[in-house]
């Protein structure tokens, strides 16, 4: 028989880090082990989540435990309660009840072991991580109602602190302190934006050129500006609900995404930071922004390589539509540091068409000289796959095998 164990932190342990929780819970579970099996679960059959998300798809080692229970002989999964294995919606209970159902792995926790294959035992687990779903929900609305509490206050609580500060505390309560260098540069923005009247993509190039970097990428660009010129923060001020978590259904998954709102939905309070500019100065920059809206001027679509042409640096080629003389031309954004050079549109768009056409004739003629040789190659071709997907999945087992021998470390 073959037992594994399961440890995640949940967000009532808020408290306590994930060493101190993971720790404490390997420890009850491993006397349960010496009482129950007469010795100790191994360590490298342990498995740790750091990361600790509301789904299974946010979960890489619940992930992973739901395979190997399918892949391999695994006996049993112990867990402190079952709602370590699931505190989501009813689409993850499913997915958990149906895993450990029909491999027959025993749910084990120090009060009761789950066989999932018996009615009344699935009954009552079903039970327990409904329940647990409830008071996930539960806590999440008061978290939600301590955030708005906290930030009406004026206290910081963004995972990330602004451009231009650092996170603190101020009488015990979390802030945000000027970082003196950072504040310099936001002071020259404004500036650049209102007394000078650059835009943003121009504030952009000259920050670059400067010399002057930003904390994470490697260069401005011109989105980044516009943010810093329309955050409230460097006036004194604490913003929230700028980018709501949004949870959208797309192509059988759960995507999570974080969209700018919209200013008026902005929660905005007093904050018990320091300004980094004055009301004067971030009036002006809003009454700027106002004034020069970006506007889409149609609904035609102009530019049908949108999305789809990409630079060889990777980003997305943009179209620049006819002006002063110019004719419409395609270029990459970040054009300045790739050094590629932007192209006539219309140039562009004879060279993929042409290219198109070619390759329809080329098929074509395919199809109609050896349409059972185009299908001799693909079965072909499946029978090689399949080939190199049975040794690769015989390399996986025998890696397996060396890393729970202790030969090969994780």
């Amino acid at each position: 028989m073959k037992y594994i164990i399961y440890l995640r932190k949940s967000r009532a342990e808020e408290n306590e880090t994930i060493e101190e929780v993971l720790g404490r819970h390997e420890n009850i579970l491993q006397d349960f082990a010496l009482k129950t099996f007469g010795e100790k679960i191994p360590d490298n059959c342990i498995y740790r989540e750091i990361v600790s998300g509301e789904t299974i798809q946010d979960r890489p080692v619940m992930q992973k435990i739901l395979s190997l229970i399918q892949t391999e002989n695994i006996t049993g999964v112990l867990v402190t309660d079952p709602q370590r294995l699931s505190r989501g919606d009813l689409s993850d209970c499913g997915t958990v009840i149906r895993a450990f159902r029909y491999t027959d792995t025993l749910i084990v926790t120090p009060s009761k072991i789950y066989s999932l294959s018996d009615k009344f035992d699935r009954k009552f687990f079903e039970t327990e991580l409904t329940r647990g779903n409830d008071y996930l929900e539960y806590v999440k609305e008061i978290m939600l109602r301590g955030r708005l509490a906290s930030v009406s206050e004026g206290n910081f609580i963004g995972s990330v602190a602004p451009y231009g500060y650092e996170k603190t505390f101020i009488e015990k309560k979390p802030a945000l302190a000027v970082n003196q260098q950072e504040a310099e540069t936001v002071r020259l923005i404004f500036d650049l934006y209102t007394n000078q009247q650059l835009g943003a993509d121009a504030i952009a190039t000259r920050l670059n050129e400067l010399g002057i970097s930003p904390r994470k990428n490697p260069y401005w660009t011109g989105s980044t500006i516009r943010d810093i010129v329309r955050n409230p923060v460097y006036i004194g001020k604490i913003r929230w609900n700028w980018r709501k978590t949004v949870r959208k259904y797309e192509k059988g998954e759960i995507i999570t995404c974080r969209p700018k709102s919209d200013s008026q939905t902005w929660i905005v309070v007093q904050g018990r930071h320091e300004p980094i500019i004055n009301e004067e100065m971030f009036a002006k920059a809003q009454e700027r922004h106002i004034k020069n809206p970006r506007l889409h001027k149609t609904e035609k679509l102009v530019n049908p390589f949108a999305g789809v042409l990409k630079c060889e640096c990777g980003k997305t080629m943009v179209y620049q539509p006819q002006r002063k003389g110019i004719q419409p031309r395609i270029h990459c954004p970040c054009q300045q540091h790739c050094g590629n050079k932007s192209a006539v549109f219309s140039d562009v768009e004879e060279a993929v068409i042409s290219s198109l056409k070619s390759i329809a004739e080329e098929l074509k003629t395919k199809s109609a000289d050896n349409q059972n040789d185009c299908f001799s190659d693909t079965d072909k071709t499946a029978e090689r796959i399949s080939r190199e997907l049975k040794t690769v999945t015989n390399q996986l087992d025998r890696l397996y095998d060396l890393l729970e021998q202790g030969i090969y470390t994780a």
